[in-house]
């Protein structure tokens, strides 16, 4: 039987006892084992005792200190937090005390700062296009990346669940002086397109080159018929607008994403 008794096996075996039953009796019918009749005869009880356990070496004064410090400065490790504010538990017990309030230690999201301006024209143009389906479903959308290494390394903040893109807690992109590699990419409903590596900066003439040589073969194979061409517009190409590229295929080559930093 399991060493712990319920609470309806310990009510019938006091109840056996107050009508007079011996222990042997008791633990014969309800089959008990040895050390709960040694409990009954030593402590009159049965139930197991109620364990105290060790008591907690910060105070809720240092807990707050510590949630504090790292609400203002979720950047900074458990190793800092604990020493700003003298909490004198181990740098164990600091990383679990702050992940009971709340802060998970997470890798920092990267993200493009944008003003208030730039955020209220962002909903503003996704609430106008919001229903267009056809126009989104005939959009080749492309764009540049430069991929670049760090001199941080991943850094990591302390943050609240569901608040990975807050702006307090993600990590302002930077150049980081290193090395870099620049990607020109297009994808479209159907899926990703081509992915193009640039030899140095993408220059005017380079932008053109991609436009004609790389992005109009490759997007043709798709969109047999007329698309619409999106881009960032950042090196002045094709930014005023063109009907049609040569070739025959037409192209709107609009700008469908007029609010970000880089182009406004």
């Amino acid at each position: 039987m399991p060493r712990h008794l319920s609470e309806a096996q310990r009510a019938r075996a006091i109840a056996k006892l107050e009508e007079n039953w011996s222990l042997s009796e008791v633990a014969a019918e309800l089959n008990l084992q040895i050390y709960l009749k040694k409990r009954w005869q030593e402590e009159q009880r049965l139930q197991r005792p109620i364990r105290q356990g060790i008591g907690k070496v910060s105070t809720e004064n240092e807990v707050n200190a510590l949630v504090e410090f790292i609400s203002h400065n979720p950047f900074e490790t458990a190793v800092k937090a604990r020493e700003e504010t003298l909490f004198p538990g181990s740098l164990r017990t600091t990383q679990r005390r702050l992940k009971q309030c709340g802060f998970k230690n997470c890798v920092a999201a990267h993200k493009v700062f944008l003003t208030e301006e730039h955020k209220q024209r962002r909903v503003q143009f996704a609430n106008e296009f919001l229903q267009e389906n056809e126009l989104w479903n005939n959009v080749v959308f492309s764009d540049e990346k430069t991929f670049q290494s760090s001199k941080n390394g991943r850094l990591r903040v302390y943050r609240p669940r569901n608040t990975r893109f807050e702006e307090n807690y993600t990590l302002r992109t930077t150049n980081s002086g290193r090395f870099s590699v620049n990607v020109w990419a297009w994808i479209s409903v159907h899926g990703p397109g081509v992915c193009w590596q640039i030899d140095g900066r993408l220059t005017s003439a380079h932008y053109t080159n991609i436009l004609e040589n790389v992005m109009l073969p490759s997007v043709s194979q798709v969109f047999p018929e007329n698309f619409v061409f999106q881009h960032p517009g950042r090196n002045g190409v094709y930014r005023d607008g063109m009907g049609s590229i040569e070739g025959g295929m037409a192209v709107a080559p609009l700008c469908l994403t007029p609010f970000c930093p880089t182009c406004t």
